[in-house]
């Protein structure tokens, strides 16, 4: 990576951070770039040329407006489909289909736009690029765009055509792909003429709901398009209405707009956009490479894969909301090696659900240390019994893994007296750890001034706290502090450093809450 591209890699990486996983806003320059289809103006002069008129006739009749040009392009081209020898074959697959003028037009753009897709290979010069896009850790895709190209980057994202789909088939949020203008598989769903737009932004209201939502919680990051590009400037005007004018200021770090740059170096500056003369402010990145963004983009990692991720939420999902859940309650294989299996579909993967008044002693097995984290934290209180984890769950971990324990012994009124008989049927592992750590943190001096921990995160630079986890009962006794400081850093455990830090954080929580006499 160059100077420059490690230079706005860091600085995309920290608008990132502590941010929920990103959204893409995938426009037709990706579809240009890697696959060499057509933009919106050469699509439709592939099919005026069926008509008696070029596209600059239609262009010129419409006074510029593409959509206007497609209603008269359909138009004229309905009885050259239903005439034309080429056009046979469709004739005989989708004629029965035919619900309007429109659709003879959508039906032959959708076959074009899959030969075309079909035939494509990624140019030498941008493979290595369009291999790192597939590798991208995001939270979903919503694209204007009316091929499949995303679907053969993400084979496992579910896909959802058109605003009825968006709104009313239970996105779940994750591992997904918006075709919010149409899918070449679905012919009728394409927003392509005049009427189209104008039935589209009739319904917008509900889309835009939608989308404010998204833009609330999550980065998006806009791919493939122009600055001036009037969907998204629709699109985005819609959103804008949903926020007060004093929470504008919140959208720059949740508009991230890519403008691509022939022989330019990467830069990321903050800017500005102008929607019905109202100033937003965005965060605009120009490059000609695009890799350095998907590099920084694939580094957030995740504990399970974004389309595994979206499965056991949907299942929760039917389970809470129907009582007659779809998915068999059946045990699978261990999760670990599902995700590492790349043969493996989301339907494969089934969840098992347990009720009761507490986990059972071999549900006990699957808690990981962040749930056990969690717990100590009462964020959420997993109500967990003392005796079972200490004798089932944390012995499992490996002895250099930060785990807490603390809240367990206390829980068990094992603290009291640690060379009671009791205490000797703790598990070896277990007793090691409260060893190690009670030596550690009885060594530490403290110091004669005392901060709190938001005073603590003040005076020194943002890293500090990470960085001296392991010491910071010297610094502070500010338990509800640090507490409150755990909750809201709970993305550190996505970070490979961070996450370690995060742990021994917990650590020091727990025995500063339960362990310190």
């Amino acid at each position: 990576m160059k100077n420059a591209e490690k230079k706005c890699a860091d600085q995309l990486g920290k608008i990132l951070h502590k941010q929920a996983g990103p959204y893409l806003f995938i426009g037709a320059g990706m579809s240009i770039r890697y696959a060499g289809l057509p933009g919106w103006k050469d699509l439709l002069k592939e099919f005026a040329q069926y008509t008696n008129y070029p596209i600059e006739y239609y262009s010129g009749e419409a006074n510029g407006d593409l959509s206007k040009a497609a209603s008269s392009i359909a138009n004229n081209f309905y009885e050259e489909w239903w005439r034309r020898d080429e056009f046979k074959e469709s004739r005989k697959t989708s004629g029965n289909s035919i619900t309007k003028k429109s659709s003879p037009l959508k039906i032959e753009v959708s076959n074009y736009l899959r030969r075309l897709l079909s035939a494509h290979t990624i140019p030498d010069n941008l493979r290595l690029e369009y291999e790192a896009f597939s590798k991208v850790e995001i939270d979903a895709i919503i694209t204007t765009n009316f091929d499949s190209l995303l679907s053969e980057l993400f084979p496992k994202f579910r896909i959802f055509v058109g605003q009825d789909e968006l709104l009313f088939e239970n996105p779940q949020g994750v591992a997904e792909i918006y075709h919010i203008h149409g899918s070449t598989n679905n012919p009728d769903s394409l927003i392509l003429t005049d009427e189209d737009y104008t039935d589209f932004n009739k319904r917008n209201p509900y889309l835009a709901a939608k989308l404010i939502t998204i833009f609330t919680e999550h980065p998006v990051i806009f791919l493939g398009y122009s600055m001036s590009d009037e969907n998204i400037m629709q699109i985005l005007q819609a959103v804008v209405q949903g926020f007060r004018p004093e929470n504008a200021e919140r959208l720059r770090k949740k508009i991230i707009f890519v403008d691509w740059k022939p022989d330019s170096q990467p830069e990321i500056h903050e800017s500005e956009i102008s929607i019905d003369g109202t100033m937003i402010p965005i965060t605009r990145i120009i490059t000609e490479n695009y890799q350095w963004i998907y590099d920084t983009l694939a580094i957030r990692n995740r504990a399970l894969p974004a389309w595994l991720l979206r499965n056991l939420k949907e299942q929760v999902y039917d389970l809470v909301n129907s009582d007659d859940p779809k998915r068999r309650l059946m045990y699978v294989k261990d999760i670990s090696d599902a995700t590492d299996d790349p043969t493996l579909n989301a339907t494969d993967i089934d969840v098992v659900f347990g009720v009761g008044a507490r986990i059972l002693k071999k549900g006990l097995i699957g808690l990981s240390r962040w749930d056990i984290v969690d717990d100590i934290l009462d964020d959420p209180s997993l109500q967990l019994d003392p005796t079972d984890m200490i004798k089932i769950v944390l012995p499992r971990f490996p002895i250099r893994t930060y785990v807490p324990i603390f809240k367990y012994l206390h829980a068990a009124n094992l603290l009291d007296d640690p060379q009671s008989t009791d205490f000797a049927d703790i598990p070896e592992g277990v007793v090691k750890r409260f060893r190690s750590y009670s030596s550690h943190f009885t060594s530490l001096s403290t110091n004669t001034s005392l901060l709190s921990i938001s005073e603590l995160y003040e005076a020194n630079e943002p890293g500090w706290i990470p960085d001296h986890a392991w010491e910071l009962p010297q610094y502070t006794n500010d338990t509800e502090g640090l507490r409150t400081f755990l909750i809201e850093n709970r993305s550190w455990k996505e970070n490979t450093y961070l996450g370690v830090q995060y742990g021994k954080l917990a650590v020091v929580y727990d025995w500063m809450r339960f362990g310190r006499s």
